[in-house]
This record gives C-alpha cells, structure tokens and sequence, in this order.
C-alpha cells in the first residue's frame, strides 16, 4: 500500500514538511493554485534548492506583511471554512490547528477557544499548514509513520519570555511520542511541526521495511553540524506485515519509599513528565518489618533515564533506584472525527495487525460537549463509541 515515511532525526517544522513534500515532485504550480483558494492577506512563497551538509533539499519560504498578527482557533477556522478548499484539506488543516490550540490550553490552563496564537497564528504558519494538508491529500498515502522526534536542548525566547526547549506546546504534543534529546542548542521541533506530525502519523517506528519509490528532502532555516533537513519517502509496505513499533524498548525505573512528605509526590511527577518521561505514578506497598510505603515508578526512553535519574535523586529521599528494560507492544493508533446528534467528538482506534482492538472517545471531547449541552458525560462518550463502532 502506498505509505509516507517521515524521518525526522534533524527535527521537523512546518516548513521543512513542505518543503520534503514538494520534493517528492509534485507540482510547485499545484500547490500555488490550491493556496490562491485560501483569503488570507498578501503573501508571497518562494522555492529554493540549498545544500545542507552536503544534502540538496527544497527550501519553502513564505513572506508576508503582517507576519505576527494575533488569531484566535475561531478566527482560524473562519478563514478555512471560507476557503473553496477540498473538504479533506479543510478537514486536516482544522484537526491540526485543534490539536495545536489544545496544546497550548493545556499549557495555559485555559479553554481551547481562549488561546491566542502568536507565533503560529501569522500567515506563514498557517500557509504552512494548510499546504502540509493540500500536499498530503494529493498524494493520498493509506499509511504514514514516523520515526523518533529529534529535539534541542538549551533556552529560546518567544512570546511568553524565555523557556527551556522544547517549548512547552512542543512537550504537550510530544509527551506521547517516542523522542531524543541531541545535544544541539537549538530549536529542532517547532509547534507547528510537532501539531502535523502528531496529527497525520498511524505509527512512530524506529524502522520500516518499505520498498522506496521517491525521496523527498524539505531544508530548515538554520545551519547545524548535521544536514538540517527532514526526509520524506514515499513508498510501498505490506498491508499485513506488523511495525516495529510493536516491540518498543523501554527503561523502567523504580524505588521503594518510605519517609517522604507525600504532598511532594505531584510534583516530582510533573517535573520528570516535563523532562520527557513516558509516565510516573506511586502505588502504596507494604514493606519489610510491616512498614507502610509508596513503590515509585518512572518510565521512560532509554536516552533520557540519566537525566531522569538524577531528578529523582535531587527529589526525593530515596538512596536507591531499580533499572528494568523491557519491551511494549502497541497498538497502532488512528483519530477520526464521528458526527454525534451532540456535534463531532475525536475518537481514538486502536489496530493490531490491522484488526480493531479497542476504540475510545477522547475524554476532552466528550467533557466539552456535555457541558455545551449539559448532559450526562457517558451519554456522550456511549454515543461516540456506537457511532464509531458503527462506521468500522
């Protein structure tokens, strides 16, 4: 079947997704038509051939005039709809710009139609995810995967001041995506690239067999010691032929605690989630001489548990820690909107060997819409999971 892969050992943005895409050969004239449908202001793009250590790669540069104008999801969502684009396109253009503002809601603790875009707001974000959407749909691949994010390390300023990189929006996206920290100083992930990527991909794989038809090579703006560029390649996998992904190797780490305040708990698992972990949670025990305590455990990628380690160690009491790897078997995981007689809900599938295993409406979704109409939430969450149901 036709299948993207998307390689992403430099990092990915919004423009490097366009430009690894075009490169596959499609039609810079296509794409200009297709972006003319949307009324966004004046703007103009440019297509360049670079060489990033040693790589030739298509640069995408968009120049606008108002390049930070502040928007609101609604305001985003307007210009979408009032486009002619396809309904596919306008479809993934919003699943993207949604995933991306409940990120930052997250991070703001605020409600999804209360963000204010800034950075991702101006014309050239949205021009880059909108063609991300208008490139993918042309080529129409039944499967995309990815490989590990690649993410910098240091502090970048932005418009809430400075923070510590990834970006807070990025570490929401990401916090459920396999990832490593390279010791590069630098933005490697930009929100825009992480909202696409989370948001079109089935699968993060270390590895894919695949019979390779095009690649496609899209440049980021800066110079680095490794090729600055993001690979795409277009190609042909086996529909019944399970992923790697389905073997994922992970760290365990864990400690038995018995003399620590427990309102210290959250905390530490907020910051060790932060700092990349997959998951942190306690669990109560009972020890040796019948002593009452808290079993500690933290999972995460191999790569990341010294840092891990070392922030249990600064915060809590223990003088021990426990380090188990093992293996995870996944499922793959495919999001669909479903139109309830309450309005459309995201809806999370989960497939093993290409056969459903488990479906289950986002809690979001479902929460947001029993408020709107207040109603019961399980009548929500039951009728997305008929609906869905229904239509696999």
């Amino acid at each position: 079947m036709k299948t993207l892969y998307f390689n992403c050992q430099s990092g990915i943005s919004g423009d490097m997704i366009v430009g690894a895409l075009l490169d596959l050969g499609i039609s810079k004239d296509y794409l200009i038509k297709e972006l003319s449908k949307l009324k966004i202001g004046s703007y103009k793009i440019e297509f360049k051939k670079v060489k990033k250590e040693g790589v030739i790669a298509t640069r995408f540069i968009v120049k606008a005039d108002n390049q930070r104008e502040e928007r609101n999801i609604k305001n985003i969502y307007g210009i979408i709809d009032k486009s002619s684009l396809g309904k596919e396109v306008k479809g993934l253009s919003r699943e993207i710009f949604f995933n991306l503002a409940k990120a930052e809601a997250k991070v703001h603790k605020t409600a999804v139609n209360k963000i204010h875009f800034h950075e991702v707001g101006a014309v050239d974000s949205i021009i880059d995810i909108v063609s991300s959407a208008i490139l993918i749909n042309r080529i129409k691949p039944k499967k995309i995967y990815a490989s590990r994010l690649s993410v910098g390390r240091g502090k970048i300023k932005f418009s809430h001041g400075i923070t510590n990189l990834p970006v807070p929006a990025v570490r929401e996206l990401i916090k459920e995506v396999p990832f490593e920290i390279l010791s590069i100083n630098k933005e490697l992930v930009t929100p825009t690239g992480a909202a696409i990527i989370k948001t079109i991909t089935n699968e993060f794989v270390d590895d894919i067999d695949i019979k390779v038809r095009k690649r496609g090579y899209g440049a980021g703006k800066r110079d680095l010691k490794i090729p600055n560029v993001l690979e795409i390649i277009l190609g042909e996998t086996k529909m019944d032929k399970p992923t790697v992904r389905t073997q994922e190797k992970l760290t365990i780490l864990e400690t038995n605690i018995d003399d620590m305040n427990p309102e210290f708990y959250s905390y530490v698992i907020e910051k060790l989630i932060k700092k990349g972990a997959r998951e942190a949670f306690i669990q109560p025990i009972v020890m040796k001489k019948g002593r009452l305590g808290t079993l500690f455990t933290v999972i995460c990628d191999e790569k990341i548990k010294d840092k891990l380690i070392e922030t249990i160690f600064d915060e809590t009491t223990t003088f021990g820690i426990r380090i188990n790897k093992v293996s995870r078997v996944c499922l793959d995981r495919e999001f669909k909107k479903v139109k309830t007689k309450y309005g459309l809900i995201n809806v999370k599938i989960g497939k093993y060997k290409g056969k459903v295993r488990t479906v289950s409406p986002e809690y979001e979704d479902c929460k947001k819409m029993a408020h709107k109409k207040d109603i019961p939430i399980k009548k929500v969450y039951d009728e997305a999971l008929t609906k869905c149901k229904n239509t696999l």
